[in-house]
């Protein structure tokens, strides 16, 4: 019998050398190689052991480099303030009930970005916060430190370049947020000095008041120079066109006369006609103090149905507020006040009763007829018999000019109640203002500075030193390329290991 031949043993089943693609997808069934992973963390760390001084000074390196820019990097000190701005209509409205007032029109915070970051503005904070007085105290750390390796100071600046250059800075510095919902105002900035910062915030809230302020009134002020002007103008119209009517009624008069006279002369009844002409009125001077009498009583009338007329509106919109306010309110406190002066006689009409009385009594002692003066207060102004009968008062020439008169008494009576109206607004605006701007959160001095953040820098090069110096000692390891793991033999050379010796 024949013995079978020797042949190697059958071993175990060898696992296959890599991982067999899916039919389906033609893929891998494993994409992450995770033996891999664990080798490449394990040669990560055995690089940082073989070579622990060189990762120990490259990571404290990085370390004190991270520590020394913190050192040198400029400081930023951060200051803001905060304010809130809120609407009123009803202030707004109280000059004027009547008035329609557009939404947008008593917006507080419109246009305060632009109020605050103009050029004039910036370079007014920069004279009211001194900051070209501080020039030096703003000069960044590395500046100080290159003037003291090189030993040469900077080049000299003139206070004019000083204040261009502090307004650049500042307008890069500034921080202006507008909240139209909530009507809040932030005004901020960052600075080198902490004192410095802080005066630079108080001015910019203090012109931004002061602006904002102006800006409201301003109009206001500019409309009630407009109307004093045209007030006065006015009045001298109405004494020019008063001369002009006593001009016209002395000539159509004389003219009247002269053909009287001329129709008396070829009839023969001169004074017939004459007398039955002239009736009441042929005493010229008295006529025309008659007039006069009529006029100084329709405008004390006027002035009077006008303060009346204003002393109701008062007293409704005293009575509308104190539904809203309390009796110790600045509002409240102003419609009295207001309603006790208007209660008073005014200056313009104590001088108009003073002239009145005066044209009365030489009246009387021209030998007037005080029976005239009161059934002319009940006619128009320029009745029939006011100037020189019904001949003289119904000529053309006669009614123009007195249709002028009273055309520019009306004017000027309009005017005066516009002028009383803005007047009255910029007060109720003056009083207002600490009720439509507070503050919110003041400016406060700095503790510490805001920029940089020296635990955060410090930290990051903590950390980044340990990365540096773990890629400082993988590095070392493959540019000498050399083969120092057994992973390394197995993939690379794709040889198995036998066995390892430790090296002693």
């Amino acid at each position: 019998m024949t013995a079978p031949a020797p042949g190697p043993r059958p071993g175990p089943h060898a696992s296959p050398a890599f991982t067999p693609e899916r039919v389906e997808t033609n893929a891998p069934s494993d994409l992450i190689d995770w033996g891999f992973a664990v080798d490449s963390v394990f040669y990560l760390k055995n690089a940082v052991l073989r070579h622990w001084f060189l990762a120990l000074v490259v990571a404290g390196l990085v370390a004190g480099l991270a520590a020394g820019v913190s050192k040198i990097m400029p400081r930023k000190y951060h200051v803001e303030t905060r304010m809130l701005t809120q609407r009123n209509f009803i202030i707004a409205s109280l000059a004027n009930p009547g008035r329609s007032i557009p939404v947008d029109a008593d917006q507080p915070t419109r246009a305060a970005w632009e109020m605050v970051m103009k050029s004039d503005n910036l370079k007014a904070i920069v004279r009211d916060a001194k900051l070209v007085e501080y020039w030096e105290l703003q000069r960044s750390p590395m500046s100080r430190l290159k003037e003291k390796v090189l030993r040469k100071p900077p080049p000299a600046m003139s206070d004019e370049d000083k204040r261009d250059a502090l307004t650049t800075m500042l307008e890069q510095s500034m921080l202006v947020m507008v909240e139209g919902g909530t009507g809040t105002v932030t005004i901020g900035v960052d600075w080198s000095d902490p004192q410095l910062a802080l005066n630079i915030v108080e001015a910019a809230q203090k012109n931004f008041l002061e602006m904002r302020q102006a800006a409201e009134m301003g109009a206001v002020s500019e409309a009630i120079t407009i109307l004093d002007k045209q007030v006065v103008e006015e009045a001298e119209g109405i004494k020019q066109a008063i001369a002009a009517l006593d001009a016209t009624v002395k000539r159509v008069e004389a003219k009247r006369k002269r053909e009287e006279a001329r129709q008396a002369q070829r009839g023969g009844r001169g004074a017939q006609a004459q007398g039955g002409g002239l009736g009441i009125n042929t005493n010229h001077l008295l006529a025309q103090m008659r007039f006069m009498v009529q006029t100084k009583r329709r405008a004390i009338s006027d002035v009077e149905e006008f303060r009346a007329r204003r002393l109701t509106e008062l007293r409704n919109q005293l009575a509308e507020q104190r539904v809203i306010y309390s009796p110790q309110h600045p509002l409240i406190t102003d419609l009295e006040q207001r309603i006790v002066a208007l209660q008073e006689d005014s200056p313009q009409l104590v001088a108009l009763r003073s002239e009145l009385n005066e044209l009365i009594g030489e009246y009387m002692r021209n030998g007037g007829d005080p029976g005239e003066l009161e059934q002319g207060t009940t006619g128009p102004l320029l009745g029939a018999g006011a100037y020189g009968g019904p001949a003289t008062s119904d000529n053309p020439e006669v009614s123009v000019a007195a249709d002028r008169v009273r055309m520019l008494v009306m004017r000027h009576q309009e005017k005066m109640r516009r002028l009383d109206q803005a007047k009255t607004e910029l007060e109720i605006s003056r009083a207002s203002m600490k009720h439509r701007f507070s503050v919110l959160a003041p400016p406060t001095f700095p503790e510490k500075p805001s920029k940089p953040k020296v635990q955060l820098i410090l930290a990051a090069g903590v950390v980044g030193g340990i990365a540096m110096g773990i890629f400082a000692a993988v590095a070392l390891d493959i540019i000498r390329r050399r083969i120092l793991e057994k992973w390394q033999v197995e993939r690379i050379l794709k040889l198995p290991v036998l066995a390892e010796l430790e090296r002693r």
